[in-house]
């Protein structure tokens, strides 16, 4: 294969560990492993997770939860936000945790897990300001009211989403944290109480509670937010591909479509067989740059569909080279934030846009 991502399960590993350094002991690890595990591969990266000896899962619906089941996962599996009543047969069925914050949702898991003669775990999701999904704080104490009424029903955890925690000197975190604990001081009774997604968790440690989400950082990379960083990650994928074709072209030659680039002398070009239906987006054409013999070199023209170009100059390279463009060769580095500023993004979509058509190659 020509391109290809390949993923270090000893780094996610390792990413495990090192956050596992700035918790306390009887904080609680769960694992994001939404949207394919952000690029990297579910059931893979799940694996390595639970033998880091993580507690729990979060998946955002029940295809990826199925997943994880068909593949033999044994652990707590969260949904973390609330599926169709018509799908509860399958939740119970396979024993999964649901997010709960309407009465209807909770009502048809009790109706399915008595009907099973079965117990079944949610967790209440709180809106403290996120405004996505989520029960308000006002109203949540009178829902947890009638859900625990309902048979068959543990309510196992209750949990809000900060939507601030990567940005310092702001008090939103603390006035959303200070909303939750309101509530859960009301609830001794519930086990597990969460907060913290990554970057709460490195610069808010007061909001651990029973239990972080760890996604971004299980990966290597750090949130946004400051340099203040306590521990040292280890980014588990690299984005790699080879030299398909090489030409020299003489100055003045436009290249790729609409002829956004024109040499200023004679050079070589490689062609490298990815682009954006890949998920190298069309967006870094003639800004980015790819490691070649351990050196940058340009993205020149715009990146197709399929092919992207890069001026190789006057380097002794030749077809089937190997090329990265994110990841490290020699002593330089391309970095998926490097990347996610010349997009104009996140880190997290940079490495959850990687298409389904790269094969991921573990090691």
């Amino acid at each position: 294969m020509n391109t290809y991502a390949e993923i270090d399960l000893e780094a996610i590993k390792h990413n495990i560990n090192e956050v596992k350094k700035i918790i306390p002991d009887k904080t609680r690890f769960m694992a994001v492993v939404k949207a394919n595990a952000y690029g990297h591969g579910v059931v893979a990266v799940s694996r390595a997770a639970m033998e880091a000896g993580v507690f729990y899962l979060a998946v955002a619906n029940l295809r990826e939860a199925l997943e994880l089941r068909e593949a033999g996962t044994r652990l707590p599996i969260l949904i973390l936000t609330e599926s169709p009543t018509s799908v509860v047969d399958e939740i119970v069925h396979y024993r999964l945790t649901q997010t709960v914050y309407s009465f209807s949702e909770a009502k048809a898991l009790s109706d399915e897990s008595v009907k099973r003669d079965r117990k079944s775990n949610i967790h209440i999701k709180i809106d403290t300001g996120m405004g996505r999904v989520g029960v308000a704080p006002s109203e949540a104490v009178a829902l947890y009211n009638k859900i625990s009424s309902l048979p068959n029903l543990i309510v196992e955890g209750l949990f809000t989403h900060f939507a601030k925690a990567e940005e310092h000197g702001d008090n939103y975190t603390k006035e959303q944290f200070d909303k939750f604990k309101n509530i859960i001081i009301r609830f001794n009774n519930i086990p597990i109480k969460h907060a913290a997604n990554s970057a709460a968790t490195l610069f808010h440690p007061d909001t651990h509670l029973d239990m972080v989400r760890i996604g971004l950082m299980m990966y290597g990379l750090y949130p946004s937010g400051g340099t203040h960083r306590f521990i040292t990650l280890r980014p588990a994928l690299s984005f790699k591909t080879r030299i398909v074709y090489l030409k020299r072209v003489p100055e003045g030659t436009m290249l790729s479509y609409g002829g956004t680039y024109v040499t200023s002398k004679e050079t070589a070009i490689a062609t490298i067989p990815v682009g954006y239906a890949d998920g190298y987006s069309r967006s870094l054409s003639n800004r980015s740059h790819v490691l070649i013999r351990g050196k940058r070199c340009p993205v020149v023209g715009s990146i197709s569909m399929d092919m992207t170009l890069v001026d190789v100059g006057d380097m002794n390279v030749e077809i089937g080279e190997d090329v990265v463009l994110i990841g490290a060769q020699g002593l330089e580095s391309i970095t998926a934030d490097e990347i996610a500023r010349l997009d104009r993004t996140i880190s997290y979509e940079i490495i959850c846009g990687i298409g389904k058509r790269v094969p991921r190659i573990y090691r």
